[in-house]
């Protein structure tokens, strides 16, 4: 399996998240990409493939030309009235009864594009958002090529950005600009299965009433965890999109046996949907240390996961997204590569 893989994230670094009563070092740092990266390299693969520079074309048919405006001038904008260093955030959030259009300020416009306080910008996250594009628009150039199965590691993760805000470490959705970029280079149809802990409320928004793109979460239920406001199972898409949005929400405490069930729903609604391609929104944060995450899967259970995936016999486009055990977090996205490679070879 080739990589596509970048250190323009690097920069991406530096600020601090409010989770709760704390406020911590962000859990969404650049080592994560080097423990993944090195524990790929242990078990054999070093493919690793530069990306290409791309426009913002295609990023704009699912995003808000403004909104990538804002993420683009945001930290220039915050540094012009606060000086260097430091990090931008949002003071207010746009909210039921507010003006949902910004002004000039950055204040304004942080409070209308960023849903909550997990989505700070430093001077390297501009980069990195788009060095993230430009990683998973050439996993979609390798399987033009004629790649059965490629592993874009992006980052920062993408799946909680919906067309017009950033949220839970998501800037712009990685996953839905790359599905995107797959139909416009002509498949009809492609499944998003993402499999991260917590449900990518953008992805979802994104797609909810297109039928060209199935979307699959297998989440913790909102009831329990972040985003809180979506995924659940009553969520099903609207109009054309209509019964092409699947979510399975699990409580906290969820075991493997019990994930691999829903995983094999998830997997046979991918089959009857009949797509060209997968789009793998790949979170190994249901692992049980994982310090954001609630479920009780093990290491070992990343490869039966990889496994079941490789059984569809399906073009694969992985996407990384969360993942925050920092020991084992190159083993268990190991894991999901060896599992599914081994069948797939």
């Amino acid at each position: 399996m080739k990589l596509i893989y970048s250190d323009d994230h690097k920069g991406h670094k530096g600020a601090m998240e409010l989770r709760y009563d704390k406020l911590i070092p962000m859990s969404e740092n650049p080592e994560r990409m080097d423990m993944i990266i090195n524990a790929l390299s242990d078990i054999g693969y070093n493919d690793i493939i530069e990306p290409t520079n791309h426009s913002l074309d295609i990023a704009y048919k699912i995003h808000d030309p403004a909104f990538v405006s804002f993420l683009e001038q945001a930290y220039p904008l915050w540094e012009k009235e606060f000086g260097p260093g430091g990090f931008a955030t949002a003071y207010t959030f746009g909210m039921r009864g507010m003006a949902q259009t910004p002004n000039t300020s950055i204040h304004s416009m942080l409070s209308c594009y960023t849903f909550d306080v997990c989505c700070p910008i430093v001077a390297g996250t501009w980069n990195a958002i788009r060095s993230a594009v430009n990683v998973a628009l050439t996993g979609v150039d390798l399987m033009q090529q004629g790649e059965k199965c490629v592993f874009s590691l992006c980052r920062p993760p993408g799946h909680h950005a919906s067309r017009d805000m950033a949220g839970g470490y998501c800037y712009m959705n990685n996953a839905a600009i790359a599905a995107q970029s797959h139909i416009d280079h002509g498949a009809e149809r492609v499944a998003i299965l993402d499999i991260d802990y917590h449900h990518g409320n953008g992805s979802q928004a994104i797609f909810y009433d297109r039928n060209d793109v199935l979307y699959v979460s297998l989440h913790a239920r909102p009831e329990d965890e972040y985003p809180f406001l979506m995924g659940y199972a009553s969520e099903i898409g609207v109009g054309n999109g209509k019964g092409c949005n699947l979510n399975i929400p699990m409580p906290i405490g969820t075991t493997f046996e019990v994930y691999r069930d829903s995983l094999k729903i998830a997997l046979q609604n991918i089959i009857d949907y009949d797509p060209d391609l997968i789009v793998l929104s790949l979170g190994v944060d249901t692992f049980a240390d994982d310090p954001v995450g609630g479920f009780k899967l093990q290491s070992p259970n990343f490869k039966t996961i990889g496994n079941l995936i490789a059984e569809l016999e399906m073009p694969t486009h992985f996407i990384m997204e969360g993942g925050y055990a920092m020991e084992a977090l190159g083993k268990n996205v190991g894991n999901v590569v060896t599992g599914f490679c081994k069948l797939t070879q």
